[in-house]
């Protein structure tokens, strides 16, 4: 009859024989029958996986928090909706499930579910490490990260950018007792790159007041006086980081001061001048601003603790406090005050310069006014006992040459202004994570900033600014109240490595010069240049393992166990000894990846809804296991390492990482408390959670565009990692530009359709290709090594012709990297083989299970 959903038909092939008896003469008679079919593994969701992290128990994975952390960074097998193969029930049964009818044993399963699900489901599946491409076997990124070049080798090496234990404790500004020195939430140290690891400035304001000196009597009109020039400021710096920075005394270089500003007096006309502006206030070509860490406050206060350490996404403003009359500048610079946001109570008179050879009626009416552009640079200079060091550069908008409002010079008015800020995404202008200027590097260009502020302090003509107070703007993403202390505030949007890498898609945090935010892994990032290497080609080229130089891996039995658990090493090697890491190691060309299969491998050109919906759910936390968490305090916004200042979150749901190393630290936050209140908290969760309903719409409108490429006409199944990463015209966007298959899959499935429009799209809470590449990158492949063929046989009586006899077995077979011939190694490219056998077909396979089977296995 016509066969069921799940069955296939296999066409019988006949055996005859000559010369069988009864048979005349050179008849053939048929003595038997045959058939075949072979299934593709790769496209089925491997569900029997465990959690296997607890054997990790070497360094830096000897703890329990490091070991946890694991299951955020990288898949840990496929998770259905019928049962879960990590709880309780389940787990001491997987670690023995090695064919598909096993799977029937577990918890929930039986074989009515399985027999419904064979087309679903796999046990597991195992990929050989190689570039589809032809390039050979991948290269090991852990063991050898020269090929991303020089500045990603030195965010990689995470030990060398923290703080050092023994430094924490003598550190002129020692962690809050919540960052315990030997945890996974050591501090980075700033520094200047490459790479670039400091605070960004996120706002900064002079203004400037030129006016008669005031007498005792206040400002006499009719009586000149000497003319007096005086400047107030304000900066905020931000750290971008989900780690938290080791703070330092910093000073701020400005340099761009109008050289000269001209005085123009409409009463009397003659005492028109040009004013040596810059001179007034600048030292050695700059002026400079001590931005000090420590501040008048009592002690005890929660300002002194959460000052312990420049925490995740906080952002600290600055303003001019000293007040100087008649005081050269100097290269020591003038002082400022931490967390003060008013500018007119903190700064009173500001920082004063009187001339005296200049005497002007106090009720002259002037206006000032210059014919050319006005540009700052403002360095951001790391005070330090060992000497000054520039850690980041930050270019302004050009100001407009302009002319103020005409006022009597005796007024208090403080203009002109020159204020300018990052630009949000809540401008619209799209270039803080959409655009190509990328923050985090030693000179940050002018294009990353916008000129004014918000409200009613706005445009592009400083002689609009009369009068600023205050820098505060509250729809301002990065405008954190300094009455606040709350963790609600903190807008973290980078991670820093905490530990070795285990997935290429967590390189999403690495900045590229002139790049676009979060390149690798996204397709807007598809053809950056990675050392000479297009960003997408890295996820066929390349993989990490773990095996770090640092990383000194326990073995089970015989077998290694890395970092990235569900990579299996070869028990023996060529000359059948024990595979060992500095036998990995030592491989060619960092291609440990010839000792090597990926577990949990899935082939990405799967049309099945259900199989993708469980690969998409691989990053969950059902019990046992758990997310847990940074339960922080509201005053400090943050909280010690203990179990009573933790929480939890136990989900079966898909979890996608944006920081899947740290979120423990930023994870909690609270919903705005207005609608016109920024989303900061969309940033600070650093993992988004899809339930059933979201993930099995996103399957569907995979596999939907993935059986339309497969359709007749179609382009046919991807064939490289790069090709499924990358942009394609076959994909758009709303605006009509091309995008890959898995950015549409999420647009069409409304996944972001409640964290999209400015400031919150890109937040963590907005679910990109790089997010799932995090989770997913080790065990997507374009094609299958896993494979099951099933036959059968029935032996016939020739002279009857009636079937006397059945049999049905089944035998897994597996790609191997080594090639058929195996004495040319295996790390040969395809084009470089010398021998034909291996040209003619390729790698080795093996026959690893062998089973025969019943009518009721069918």
């Amino acid at each position: 009859g016509n066969p069921g959903a799940n069955q296939v038909v296999a066409p019988l092939q006949a055996l005859t024989s000559v010369g069988v008896p009864g048979q005349a003469g050179a008849t053939a008679a048929t003595i038997g029958r045959y058939a075949w079919w072979i299934g593709d593994q790769g496209v089925k969701a491997p569900v029997a996986l465990g959690d296997t992290t607890a054997a990790i128990n070497y360094a830096p994975y000897d703890s329990d928090e490091a070991r946890s952390r694991i299951r955020q960074q990288v898949s840990l097998g496929a998770g259905p909706t019928t049962f879960e193969p990590r709880d309780a029930a389940n787990a001491p049964i997987i670690r023995n499930v090695s064919t598909t009818n096993q799977l029937s044993f577990l918890k929930t399963v039986g074989a009515a579910v399985l027999r419904q699900n064979y087309r679903s489901w796999s046990p597991n599946n195992f990929n050989v490490l190689a570039d589809t491409a032809g390039t050979g076997l991948r290269r090991d990124l852990s063991i050898d990260p020269s090929p991303l070049g020089a500045s990603a080798q030195a965010w990689l090496d995470y030990e060398n950018l923290i703080e050092k234990p023994d430094a924490a404790a003598t550190s002129a500004f020692p962690p809050n007792p919540g960052i315990i020195s030997e945890s996974v939430r050591r501090r980075y140290v700033m520094r200047s790159g490459p790479p670039a690891i400091s605070p960004v400035l996120s706002f900064f304001l002079l203004s400037f007041n030129v006016r008669t000196l005031p007498t005792s009597g206040g400002f006499p009109s009719g009586s000149p006086q000497p003319v007096q020039v005086r400047f107030r400021g304000a900066v905020s710096f931000w750290n971008p980081n989900s780690s938290a920075l080791v703070p330092e005394n910093l000073q701020l270089e400005i340099v761009g001061l109008p050289r000269n500003l001209r005085l123009d007096n409409a009463t009397t006309p003659s005492d028109s001048t040009n004013l040596p502006f810059a001179s007034l206030f600048e030292n050695a070509g700059a002026l400079r601003l001590n931005l000090p860490w420590s501040a008048a406050v009592p002690t005890g206060s929660t300002k002194v603790d959460e000052r312990l350490s420049w925490l995740p996404g906080r952002t600290y403003s600055w303003t001019v406090e000293e007040n100087v009359s008649n005081s050269a500048p100097t290269s020591a610079g003038y002082a400022t005050r931490l967390d003060s946001q008013n500018i007119s109570t903190v700064s009173g008179g500001g920082v004063q310069r009187t001339l005296s050879g200049l005497v002007i009626d106090g009720s002259d009416q002037c206006h000032l006014e210059t014919s050319l552009k006005t540009q700052f640079t403002v360095n951001l200079v790391a005070v330090r006992p060992s000497g000054n060091v520039i850690l980041a550069t930050f270019t302004s908008p050009e100001f407009d040459a302009f002319s103020t409002t005409t006022r009597d010079l005796g007024s208090f008015t403080y203009t002109p202004t020159f204020v300018f800020r990052l630009a949000e995404n809540d401008l619209g202008s799209g270039v803080w994570l959409t655009g190509a200027s990328d923050l985090r590097q030693a000179v940050v260009p002018a294009s990353a900033y916008v000129i004014g502020t918000t409200g009613a302090v706005n445009g592009p003509n400083p002689s609009l600014y009369e009068n600023v107070t205050r820098i505060s703007a509250p729809d301002r993403l990065l405008d954190r109240d300094v009455a606040s202390y709350t963790y609600n505030e903190d807008v973290p949007v980078f991670e820093l490595p905490r530990a070795p890498l285990l997935s290429l898609g967590a390189l999403q945090h690495l900045a590229l010069p002139g790049a676009r935010p979060f390149s690798i892994g996204n397709s807007w990032g598809a053809t950056a240049d990675i050392n000479g290497t297009p960003a997408a080609q890295l996820f066929d080229q390349f993989f990490f393992s773990g095996l770090t130089p640092a990383t000194t891996p326990a073995a089970t039995g015989s077998a290694l166990v890395l970092p990235n658990p569900l990579l299996r090493v070869a028990p023996r090697a060529a000359d059948g000894t024990p595979t060992t890491a500095d036998d990995l190691r030592a491989a060619a060309n960092a291609r440990s990846s010839k000792f090597l299969l990926q577990g949990g491998s899935f082939n990405l050109n799967s049309t099945n809804a259900a199989a993708w919906a469980a690969v998409l759910r691989s990053v969950r936390f059902p019990a046992p296991a758990a997310f847990t968490y940074l339960d922080a305090d509201p005053a400090t916004g943050t909280a010690a390492d203990t179990g009573e200042t933790t929480a939890q979150i136990q989900s079966g749901d898909a979890q996608f990482f944006r920081f899947s190393q740290s979120a423990q630290e930023t994870f909690k936050a609270d919903p705005p408390l207005t609608t016109a209140d920024p989303k900061t908290n969309l940033f600070r969760q650093g993992m988004i959670t899809l339930d059933v309903a979201k993930v099995t719409a996103l399957a569907a409108q995979i596999t939907a565009l993935i059986r339309a490429r497969h359709a007749p006409g179609g382009p046919g199944p991807f064939r490289t990692l790069a090709e499924f990463l990358s942009p394609s015209p076959d994909y758009l966007d709303a605006s009509n530009q091309p995008i890959s298959l898995l950015e549409k899959a999420i647009a069409d499935a409304a996944i972001n359709v409640d964290a999209t429009g400015n400031p919150i799209e890109f937040s963590a809470q907005f679910l990109t290709q790089g997010d799932i590449m995090t989770a997913l990158a080790p065990v997507l492949f374009p094609r299958s090594d896993t494979f099951v063929i099933r036959t059968y046989g029935e032996a016939v009586n020739p002279t009857t012709a009636a079937s006397e006899g059945k049999a049905w077995c089944e035998a897994i077979v597996q790609r191997t990297p080594d090639y058929f011939d195996s004495s040319e190694d295996a790390t040969v490219a395809p084009a470089d083989l010398t021998i034909d056998a291996n040209k003619t077909y390729g790698r080795r396979f093996k026959v690893v299970s062998f089973r025969w089977l019943t009518r009721s296995d069918l």
